[in-house]
């Protein structure tokens, strides 16, 4: 009898169908429109529609019409509302989404967020409003419909609601917090789900370490005067630099890049040092130019982030990436005002990859200062992926026993074409003009059987940096002239230098670098790396807990 009852829908004709696709329409918007509402309120919420969210967001809703549990509903519906109450507080407040590691931090600290929600209400309070009217209407809606607009019925909705709410968690559990990072662009809901998702699945309930204080002096920050126009930065995904023919590796993966090269000789050329191993790790250092491990305040609030110097001195800023739209987490997104990734042309970079983002580079309109940071994903696993839809054949053979290692070099092969272009497109612009090249950390390429990255080795950590100065004072690179290495914290201050913002940092030792293991936050691995005569000594990676009560760490060299 039980399972009858469960399995078999009630009789419904087309009116109870046109119900429910009507009321699951309308669910659907109101479970959208908290991003919208507050973004009447503020720039920091920078949600855009994702098509494929958005069909899934509808079937659930149409499942929790389809249940006829109006209980339910409301209980799923309050969790949600109060997710986004954090959610969306968190993006008024800070400027950037809550994710698994902020929700830790607040249960942690309770009295003080209250005594900060407090204060801040007066200032902040829209936030109720945007979460308030459309949960509220939705949770009215399933509190007074059912059973007096005629809907079509069925219990196996319970199972696809159950599919929905226990994926992320599911997949929380053999998924690290990295994959779980929030995304500026994306649906606040989305986010809160993933978050807490994995706030629950990996961090509730275990005592967070608490991370010795640091003994490093606060920055210096200085205004100085800035004539640069252009200004760009461009990081290729896993770009190893003795892998470029450009650094002497035997086989040719560079020609248009060394030819360039060749025929501009006062442009710098030098192996670089990765803030990190993981993408989402060396990007914010690297954008937020903080040499020393452990300043995680430092690295949540900004307060040394390219894309506000830039913005500070009146430059245009642009993002152009072709990967996916999450890696703006702690990049200074609120300080953007040209963000594109791959959500916002799915079919565009599914079909032409990277070369899809020099179209979109063509596309922009170059205001009389500009900042660029282009991300491109060219080198990233599986590599033969990243250069397959081209007409041109590889250069070497991407299958048999050499066949990875080779479509690694084909894939630099084929950035090296992008970089032609892009170079091309810089050398079109009128006024000072400076341009950075680098990768976001190293590779793996079959050492000791190993592939990719994410591991605190040398091969990860090494990535190229060349830098082009166009029309502009000889003493301009003569900061980093004399440097056998240039590392990713190096590139950050000397970029800032050139968006009108010098950095001072005392802490600051000679020929002494760390890279950052591939967890931003926590109590993460970092390796400590030192020039030598010889070359680099990368010393044995050490938890930041650790290493910030070692006191026994002579300086480099």
């Amino acid at each position: 009898m039980l399972l009858a009852t469960f399995s078999r829908p009630r009789a419904t004709g087309w009116r109870h169908w046109r119900n429910l696709l009507a009321l699951s329409s309308l669910s659907c918007l109101l479970l959208l429109a908290d991003d919208f509402l507050q973004q009447g309120f503020t720039p920091n919420n920078r949600a855009e529609l994702e098509a494929g969210y958005v069909a899934a967001l509808w079937v659930f809703s149409l499942a929790l019409w389809l249940s006829q549990l109006p209980r339910l509903a409301v209980a799923i519906l309050l969790g949600f509302a109060l997710m986004q109450l954090l959610q969306l507080g968190n993006l008024s407040f800070f400027g950037e989404p809550l994710s698994a590691i902020d929700i830790q931090a607040l249960l942690g600290d309770t009295a003080e967020v209250r005594h900060t929600l407090w204060l801040s209400l007066p200032e902040h309070w829209p936030v109720l409003l945007c979460v308030g009217l459309p949960y509220g209407l939705l949770i009215a809606l399933h509190l007074y419909l059912p059973g007096r607009v005629p809907l079509p019925a069925s219990r196996w909705a319970l199972l696809l609601i159950a599919a929905v709410l226990l994926s992320k968690p599911y997949r929380a559990t053999y998924r690290n917090l990295d994959a779980f990072v929030p995304s500026p662009s994306r649906s606040g809901l989305h986010n809160s789900l993933n978050a807490f998702s994995a706030w629950a699945v990996r961090l509730a309930g275990r005592d967070d370490v608490v991370l010795p204080p640091t003994a490093y002096a606060p920055y210096g920050l200085a205004q100085v005067p800035s004539t640069a126009r252009h200004v760009w930065l461009v990081v290729a995904d896993s770009l190893r630099s003795d892998r470029l023919g450009a650094f002497g590796y035997e086989r040719n993966t560079t020609p248009k890049l060394s030819a360039y090269l060749a025929d501009n000789p006062q442009a710098l050329i030098r192996p670089g040092v990765a803030a990190g191993v993981a993408t989402d790790v060396s990007l914010p250092y690297l954008l937020n130019p903080i040499r020393e491990p452990g300043q995680d305040q430092r690295l949540r609030s900004g307060e040394i982030n390219l894309f506000r110097f830039a913005q500070a001195a009146g430059f245009r800023t642009h993002w152009l990436s072709s990967q996916e739209s999450k890696l703006l987490a702690h990049l200074g997104s609120r300080h953007l005002d040209v963000s594109i990734s791959r959500e916002d042309h799915p079919l565009r970079f599914l079909q032409r990859q990277d070369r899809a983002l020099l179209e979109i580079l063509d596309e922009q309109q170059w205001a009389p200062r500009n900042f660029v940071v282009l991300n491109l994903r060219t080198a990233h696993l599986p590599y033969a992926q990243n250069y397959r839809h081209e007409t041109t054949p590889a250069p070497w053979p991407d299958s048999g026993a050499e066949g990875q290692a080779n479509a690694y070099d084909n894939s630099l092969h084929y950035l090296d074409g992008l970089l032609a272009e892009i170079l091309a497109d810089f050398d079109r612009l009128d006024g000072e003009r400076y341009l950075i090249i680098t990768g976001d950390h190293g590779q793996r390429l079959g050492e000791g059987g190993h592939w990719g990255h994410n591991d605190l080795v040398p091969e990860v950590s090494d990535v190229p940096m060349i830098v082009v100065a166009r029309d502009a004072p000889t003493e301009a690179l003569a900061e980093l002239q004399d440097e056998r290495w240039i590392s990713h914290y190096e590139a950050g201050s000397w970029l800032a230098e050139r968006l009108g913002t010098r950095i001072d940092n005392p802490n600051r030792r000679p020929g002494e670098y760390f890279v950052h293991g591939k967890l931003l936050f926590s109590d993460n691995f970092v390796q400590r790396v030192c020039e030598s005569p010889t070359g680099l000594v990368h010393q044995a990676p050490q938890q930041l807990s650790k290493l910030l009560l070692d006191t026994s760490a002579a300086p480099c060299g």
